[in-house]
C-alpha cells in the first residue's frame, strides 16, 4: 500500500539527512531540505494551468517522471523557480527522483547543476558554476557616502535621510530593495551586525548548524552582485550602541581609494563563504577578503544629546562626513503648527512675557507674525531660554554652575503630531524632559515637584506657557 503524502515526505527528509560525502559532511542542511520539501508540497499549486498538487502523492517512479517532464516544460517553471527561493523547486525536483529511483545515492544540489538564480532579471545562463565573477564583475568608479546626521533630538535627521533615499529611488520598491534600516542598541552586537553561526531546528527537531548573515553581510553581496547600482545601509541612532565593537575588523574597510572602494581589504572566511554560496560570487572571494566596493554607503544619525551612552572615537568619526542638522520651524508642516486646546491660556503672551527673560523672544515672534498659542512658539521660547541661561552664568563667572548643553534644545519634530492633541502626553513627554534633563539644577524654571507640575497642568489644565515664566 502507498505511503500517504505525509508519511512519504518525511521519508523523504530523513533519506536526505542521512547523505553525507566522502568526509562524512551532511549533503544537505535541515535548512535546505525544508525548502526542498516545502518546494515539492506547494509549489506546483502555483503553475497556471496547474500540473500537480503536492508531489510527496506520487511514489511510483514511472509517473513522477511523467509529472517532472510536464513541469520542467511549463512556460511558468521558470519564474516559478526564481519565486521558490533561489532555484530550489528545480533542486527538489531532481532530489525526488534520485529518491524514488533508490538505487542511486543523493548528490549534493551544487553537482545537480540547477540555476541558482540571484534576482529576478539574471538569466539562467549568466551564473553556472563554470563562471567566476572575475569574468563579469567590474568595479565601479563613485563617489560613496559615509555620513553621519547629527544634532538635538527633534530636529528630523531620520526624515531628512529618507527624504534623500527617495531623492535616489523614488519607486518603494526600489528603494527597499536598494536600502536596508537598523538600529544601534546597547546590546547589538558584531554579530547581530555582520552575522554568526546559529543553530536550527526544524520541525523534526534535528539540530544543525547554519551560519545566519546580519544586514550588514546581506545588503554587502548584493552591492556586489549589482555593481552598477547604489546601495545604502541607515544605521540609526549609531550612538546608542558601542559603534567600535559592533563594526570591529570592519572599521578597517571604511578608509576609501578616489575610486570609492575600501583602500584596504580585510579577511573574513564566514562572510566570504557566504557568498561564495552564489556562483557568480565564489571566484571573487576565493582569498577569503573582503571590501566594501564604490556602490556601497552607509547614512547613520546621531542624537547628540544621547552621546554620552556611547561616545564616538575621532578616529570613527574622521571616517564619515558629519552633517550638522540644525534646529529649524520655519518649514513645519501645519500640523504641527496648529493652536491646539493643550495651549489655550486666558492671558495674552505679550502680557505674559512682558518683564520676563523671554521677553525679546516672544516680541520678535510677534513682529514676525508667529507669536500663536502653539507648539513652535513653546520650543522656541524653551530654546532661547536655554541660551539666556547659559549667558547668565557666563556672566556670574562660576565654573560650578554648569551651563545647559545645547544639544538639550527643542528640535522641531522632538514630539509627534499625535502628542501635541493630548496635555497628558505633552507634559509626560516634553515637559518631564525638560524638568529631568534641561532645567534640573536651574534655580528659575520648574522648581515645583513634577507631582506638582502634573497636578496643575493635566488635572486641572492649567496654561503650559506659566511653566516659561
Amino acid at each position: 500500500m502507498a505511503n500517504s503524502p505525509a508519511e512519504q515526505e518525511r521519508i523523504f527528509r530523513e533519506w536526505l539527512r542521512n547523505q553525507f560525502d566522502g568526509n562524512g559532511i551532511r549533503k544537505h542542511t535541515d535548512n535546505s531540505i525544508i525548502s526542498y520539501c516545502y518546494s515539492l508540497r506547494t509549489a506546483c499549486h502555483k503553475l497556471n494551468p496547474p500540473i500537480a498538487g503536492n508531489l510527496f502523492a506520487v511514489s511510483e517512479k514511472d509517473e513522477y517522471v511523467n509529472i517532472h517532464r510536464q513541469i520542467i516544460q511549463h512556460p511558468g517553471f521558470n519564474q516559478l523557480n526564481q519565486e521558490s527561493g533561489n532555484g530550489a523547486l528545480e533542486i527538489a525536483l531532481r532530489l525526488y527522483q534520485h529518491f524514488l529511483n533508490q538505487h542511486e545515492e543523493a548528490v549534493s544540489s551544487a553537482s545537480l547543476g540547477a540555476t541558482m538564480f540571484l534576482n529576478g532579471a539574471a538569466s539562467r545562463a549568466a551564473y553556472t558554476d563554470n563562471r567566476g565573477l572575475e569574468n563579469s564583475y567590474r568595479e565601479i568608479t563613485m563617489r560613496p557616502l559615509q555620513r553621519i546626521y547629527y544634532g538635538a533630538p527633534g530636529t528630523g535627521k531620520s526624515h531628512t535621510v529618507s527624504m534623500f533615499l527617495e531623492s535616489v529611488y523614488p519607486n518603494r520598491v526600489e528603494r527597499d530593495r536598494h536600502c536596508k534600516r537598523l538600529i544601534f542598541h546597547p546590546t547589538y552586537t558584531y554579530d547581530d551586525f555582520v552575522g554568526c553561526i546559529k543553530p536550527l531546528m526544524s520541525l523534526d527537531k534535528p539540530l544543525d548548524y547554519i551560519y545566519c548573515p546580519g544586514p550588514f553581510t546581506t545588503l554587502l553581496k548584493e552591492a556586489f552582485l549589482h555593481p552598477t547600482e547604489k546601495y545604502y545601509l541607515v544605521i540609526e541612532e549609531i550612538n546608542r550602541g558601542n559603534s567600535p565593537a559592533i563594526f570591529g575588523d570592519l572599521f578597517q574597510l571604511l578608509d576609501r581609494t578616489e575610486e570609492g572602494k575600501s583602500a584596504y581589504s580585510i579577511t573574513n572566511i564566514d562572510v566570504t563563504q557566504f557568498f561564495s554560496r552564489d556562483p557568480g560570487l565564489k571566484k571573487l572571494f576565493t582569498e577569503g577578503k573582503i571590501w566594501l566596493p564604490a556602490n556601497f554607503n552607509i547614512i547613520s544619525t546621531m542624537n547628540t544629546a544621547d552621546e554620552n551612552i556611547f561616545v564616538l572615537d575621532s578616529a570613527f568619526k574622521r571616517r564619515f562626513e558629519l552633517v550638522y542638522v540644525k534646529i529649524d520651524f520655519t518649514n513645519m508642516p501645519e500640523v504641527w503648527r496648529r493652536e491646539y486646546d493643550i495651549f489655550k491660556g486666558p492671558i495674552p503672551l505679550m502680557e505674559m512675557f512682558r518683564g520676563t527673560q523671554a521677553e525679546p523672544i516672544v516680541t520678535q515672534m510677534a513682529e514676525e507674525g508667529e507669536l500663536k498659542r502653539n507648539w513652535p512658539t513653546f520650543a522656541r521660547i524653551v530654546n532661547y531660554i536655554i541660551d539666556r541661561e547659559n549667558l547668565r552664568i557666563t556672566a556670574l563667572d562660576r565654573p560650578d554652575i554648569s551651563k545647559i548643553p545645547e544639544n538639550k534644545k527643542l528640535g522641531p519634530f522632538f514630539i509627534s503630531k499625535e502628542g501635541l492633541q493630548e496635555s497628558s502626553t505633552f507634559v509626560n513627554k516634553v515637559v518631564f524632559y525638560l524638568k529631568q534633563d534641561v532645567f534640573d539644577y536651574s534655580k528659575h524654571y520648574m522648581l515645583s515637584s513634577f507631582e506638582e507640575i502634573h497636578s496643575k497642568y493635566v488635572d486641572n489644565k492649567g496654561d503650559l506657557f506659566e511653566l516659561l515664566v
